[in-house]
């Protein structure tokens, strides 16, 4: 959240579409790989689950696995039995176009890393941490715009750009205290600046520019709780394959630090510091799987997120909307077995989600889908390379809106080791 005035003048430019340069006309783009719509709210939310479930569709809350780390779900966790160290990249692109043109932008950057290691495999208890993102501020564009006086009119451009964005650090614990059931629960810290810049340019010499910086840094803390209950064979054979999960997280107030500075061409300045709150409402989520066998799995998944609660110091935010995402996937997992080739290993995903996002501008709801498949590539023991792609649409070139075409690849790197094994004495 930048300052509420600056944000929503900024905003309604947006509804009337945003130039891409003044030399290109009115075209709406994204910054070095984000979307222009990142400029509301604490940018894009980011959804990171894990490779697999991203190319299920973002479809997991319900799947136990001893090979994947799903980072939204620490219930999941408890079939992990060798220690796992995850890393990942994201490239990802935006061919952002309004009804006059458009162009493609794109980025590669770091994706979160992750670390999980089984304290008591047999209980289910394993601990995991790491750092991931969640949510990314990534925009450049241009707005025109002009002052009358009593004498003159001046008109001007104005450069908008926006980046950084928020970190979610995360430790937390699953267990399995009875059969069937798997619990979790994870502490999470969140932490960033959000950084907004606006150039002022005037169209003719008579005039003089310059640039306002919005520095916010923020800081808070919230927690996420699972279940997944995967028993149904003990109530009837044919139930054996299902499993249900289900995961909350709890409100986050951030705390804020707001820094502006001024810069022109006959002077500078720094407005002091001053603390505000940024209110994160909770989220929740449930899913569903059907294993009918150890390499086939299909899921779906429904997750929600009240985000009209969000609040900054107490008032409402601009262009924001609840938002919800549903997701269907399916996965051939690759064969365990030591003697088998390389390319019987191999994992294969499919998938795809609906997703409501949290933006809403003149009267138009953004809403994104896309479909999306991976890859597990083995390469050494259970160690193996994680590929997901998704292609999508999001927004609409209605009411002078932005319509991006989307496309990401997360590349993750899973190292498996088993770690407090104790030898057997000869």
């Amino acid at each position: 959240m930048r300052t509420a005035q600056s944000l929503a003048v900024i905003a309604t430019a947006l509804l009337v579409g945003i130039a891409g340069s003044p030399a290109a006309g009115d075209i709406a783009y994204a910054g070095s790989g984000g979307s222009v719509y990142s400029i509301l709210g604490i940018g894009d939310i980011r959804t990171t689950p894990g490779p697999r479930a991203q190319g299920m569709g973002y479809a997991g809350i319900s799947l136990l696995s001893s090979q994947d780390i799903n980072p939204l779900s620490p219930a999941t966790w408890s079939a992990i039995d060798r220690t796992h160290l995850e890393a990942s990249a994201l490239y990802e692109g935006y061919n952002s176009s309004d009804v006059n043109a458009s162009r493609y932008l794109a980025r590669l950057d770091y994706y979160g890393a992750i670390l999980a290691i089984p304290i008591a495999p047999s209980n289910g208890i394993v601990l995991v941490g790491g750092f991931l993102p969640f949510s990314n501020v990534d925009y450049d564009s241009y707005t025109k715009g002009s002052y009358q006086s009593s004498a003159d009119t001046l008109e001007y451009s104005l450069h908008h750009t926006g980046t950084g964005g928020i970190t979610r650090a995360m430790a937390g614990l699953s267990w399995h205290p009875l059969a069937g059931t798997s619990v979790g629960a994870s502490f999470n810290y969140l932490f960033g600046t959000l950084t907004q810049s606006m150039t002022q340019t005037a169209t003719s010499s008579d005039g003089a520019g310059g640039t306002i910086i919005s520095d916010q840094t923020t800081s808070g803390v919230n927690f996420t709780f699972g279940i997944v209950y995967d028993g149904f064979g003990s109530i009837a054979e044919v139930l054996r394959p299902f499993s249900v999960g289900v995961v909350a997280s709890t409100r986050a107030n951030l705390h804020t630090t707001d820094q502006i500075n001024y810069q022109y061409s006959a002077e500078a300045d720094t407005s002091d510091q001053t603390l505000t709150r940024i209110g994160i409402p909770f989220s929740y989520g449930i899913g569903i799987a059907y294993r009918p066998s150890e390499r086939w799995a299909l899921a779906a998944d429904y997750s929600a997120q009240p985000w009209r609660h969000m609040d900054f110091e107490g008032g409402a935010a601009y262009g924001i909307r609840n938002s919800s995402r549903f997701s269907i996937g399916a996965e051939r997992a690759g064969v365990t077995a030591m003697r088998a080739t390389w390319s019987e290993k191999v994992s294969y995903r499919v998938g795809t989600t609906y997703y409501q996002t949290y933006y809403s501008l003149g009267g138009e709801n953004i809403n994104e889908w896309t479909v999306t498949a991976g890859l597990g590539l083995p390469f050494s023991g259970e160690s193996r390379l994680n590929i997901a792609a998704e292609f999508g649409t999001r927004g609409t070139t209605a009411n002078g809106l932005v319509k991006d075409k989307i496309f990401r690849m997360t590349f993750s790197l899973n190292i498996s080791d088993l770690w407090f094994v104790r030898a057997e004495e000869e």
